[in-house]
């Protein structure tokens, strides 16, 4: 007890998290090693998460006023509008919108053919077009087989250090009038894209796919809008005996 409140809140410095993982680690320890005598078991001890701030997504007519600020008469812009464009449209992150490669479009299929994804991910003829536009007027002549690359040289892929995605968003929001949002940025679009589905009652387990989620769980950030869906998620009662409470008595298929 004397290293849990004297030396612990010294050397941790007062982290809960910190804390937490040294008693775990002291309990284990002491098991480890024959102490049959420690009735506690510490090992499931946790702490608390902290508090996370859902930020709304960027809605369509904010989308459509930043994509109609960028000049798409330079190759920058015809660059960027692509790009804006096949975020809200795909879901994609930023590293796979870096990653695409031009041999990675079926063109007449109208699919994009990502490599950690063993289906498409289809493409809308306006997005289709963007690309097409960028590619033919807008991308320098390379080498190189991605599809998005530096304006200026020596010409490249873009260097997520460099080329913020973020900032791209920024600018064009900025320039359309749109507040900014304290962490609403790029990947504010892929939210978007999960968003609409979710309002057009696409099922989560689609939404799911098309965001190249592993499990449901990790839809929830993206579905923190649509009561139906968040419902989907939660669990029911129905292995657990309600005796208690203003449940009891009632039909437990009604509280799922």
């Amino acid at each position: 007890m004397e290293f849990f409140t004297k030396e612990l809140p010294h050397t941790n410095e007062g982290s809960m998290g910190r804390s937490l993982r040294a008693i775990k680690y002291l309990s284990v320890y002491l098991k480890n090693n024959g102490n049959t005598d420690l009735l506690l078991d510490f090992t499931q001890l946790n702490a608390r998460g902290h508090h996370v701030r859902m930020i709304p997504p960027y809605s369509q007519e904010e989308i459509s006023k930043a994509v109609s600020a960028i000049n798409t008469a330079t190759p920058e812009g015809l660059r960027d509008y692509a790009i804006m464009l096949l975020a809200f449209d795909t879901g994609l992150r930023g590293v796979d919108i870096r990653s695409l490669c031009l041999e990675d479009i079926d063109w007449e299929s109208g699919f994009l053919n990502l490599k950690q994804s063993k289906t498409g991910v289809p493409l809308s003829g306006i997005v289709m077009n963007a690309i097409a536009d960028y590619i033919l007027t807008g991308r320098p002549e390379s080498d190189y087989r991605e599809i998005f690359l530096t304006v200026k040289g020596p010409v490249k892929p873009l260097a997520p250090k460099r080329y913020s995605f973020t900032g791209l968003c920024d600018k064009y929001f900025t320039k359309a009038g749109i507040n900014k949002i304290p962490g609403r940025g790029f990947h504010s679009l892929r939210r978007s894209f999960a968003t609409e589905l979710s309002e057009a009652g696409v099922p989560i387990e689609t939404i799911s796919q098309l965001l190249g989620h592993k499990s449901i769980e990790e839809d929830k950030p993206y579905l923190s809008y649509n009561r139906e869906q968040i419902a989907f998620c939660a669990i029911g009662f129905d292995e657990i005996p309600i005796t208690n409470g203003i449940y009891a008595g009632g039909n437990q298929n009604d509280y799922k």
